[in-house]
């Protein structure tokens, strides 16, 4: 049976840190304070909406393990007080695991611990004001596998002091630890946030839409071709992020994901086919995915035009390619995977 995670979001508590780019309040909606009155009416909100049997609760937007030890308590076991949730779901820093908090989370059901991790080169970090070092993140991620945990990380492109090949290295880094999931983040600049100060005072500049779709497909790709289970790519579009113009600047898109795989899959379809001249070229690819293969406003179909300016190109919707593209020329046919995108 799937489960199906159950979101709640503790924003920034229990954060030592205010890292320059972070709002949780804004990024993640939630207004009110942190209260187990709140948390549980939240809780029973969610049941209801959704039958499944098996839940996993998550504890979002916050430094779980840096909560006074009793309140931990009280959440862990309030979320196992429903019978329907069968797992619990946690996010904290690297500098805030060890083998204490794990042994004790591992008493409270606790199946997955998410590090917000971010970069792994301390000037980025020193930069971000993180207050942590990668060295805290490799040994974070090393007791998290250690005691049998679920490893989520979570990575930002684009951060202050970083770059591509920064980012690319982080992403390369972090799959040597064989993460379990992974998200990825493309830095926005959002009001009330000390980026957004460096940003008025032209101290930052962040990535174009163009360059965070290209360097996110990259990272995104490294996780995927070493198993790692990429669960998120940008931020969730919320009512304010869309219309009370929280974002001051940068690569927000509301569907940014979507923009990164199309990104992924051109790629992989010029890769396959480079090299030859073709006078058609038939794509044949399930329907949810077929905004992906021709891009958004048909820019996937237009570049493929311009690579292969002698063919026709044509594409089918066909029910039967699921996680896959089935390419056919007047030579062979070949199938790009993409069922893990």
């Amino acid at each position: 049976m799937k489960q199906r995670i159950l979101p709640i979001f503790i924003p920034q508590y229990a954060c030592p840190f205010n890292c320059i780019f972070c709002n949780q309040k804004i990024i993640s909606g939630e207004k009110e304070e942190v209260s187990l009155d709140r948390i549980k009416r939240q809780i029973e909100q969610g049941l209801k909406i959704n039958s499944d049997e098996h839940v996993e609760l998550a504890y979002y937007g916050g430094n779980f393990t840096a909560i006074d030890i009793d309140f931990q308590k009280k959440l862990l076991e309030l979320a196992n007080s429903f019978k329907k949730i069968k797992s619990i779901r946690i996010s904290t820093r690297p500098d805030c695991i060890d083998e204490e908090r794990l042994r004790f989370l591992k008493l409270y059901n606790v199946k997955t611990i998410e590090l917000g991790i971010q970069s792994m080169f301390d000037d980025v970090l020193n930069a971000c004001a993180r207050g942590h070092t990668a060295q805290h993140s490799k040994n974070a991620m090393a007791m998290i596998k250690k005691f049998g945990f679920l490893l989520g990380v979570q990575v930002m492109v684009g951060l202050p002091k970083s770059t591509l090949e920064k980012d690319i290295e982080t992403a390369k880094i972090l799959t040597s630890f064989s993460p379990d999931i992974a998200r990825v983040y493309p830095t926005l600049v959002i009001e009330g946030t000390y980026l957004a100060k460096m940003y008025q005072r032209g101290e930052y500049e962040p990535l174009s839409l163009n360059e965070a779709v290209e360097r996110c497909s990259q990272i995104k790709s490294i996780f995927i071709e070493k198993g790692v289970n990429v669960i998120r790519v940008g931020l969730q579009p919320t009512e304010e992020i869309n219309y009370n113009a929280k974002v001051l600047a940068g690569p927000f898109h509301p569907s940014f994901g979507e923009l990164v795989d199309s990104e992924i899959i051109f790629r992989k379809v010029v890769e396959r086919l480079h090299g030859k001249k073709y006078s058609k070229i038939l794509f044949m690819v399930h329907p949810k995915n077929y905004s992906k293969l021709v891009g958004q406003k048909k820019s996937n179909i237009t570049r493929f035009k311009q690579l292969f300016s002698h063919a026709e190109i044509e594409v089918l919707c066909n029910s039967e390619q699921v996680g896959r593209i089935k390419i056919i020329t007047e030579s062979n046919e070949t199938v790009v995977d993409i069922s893990r995108l």
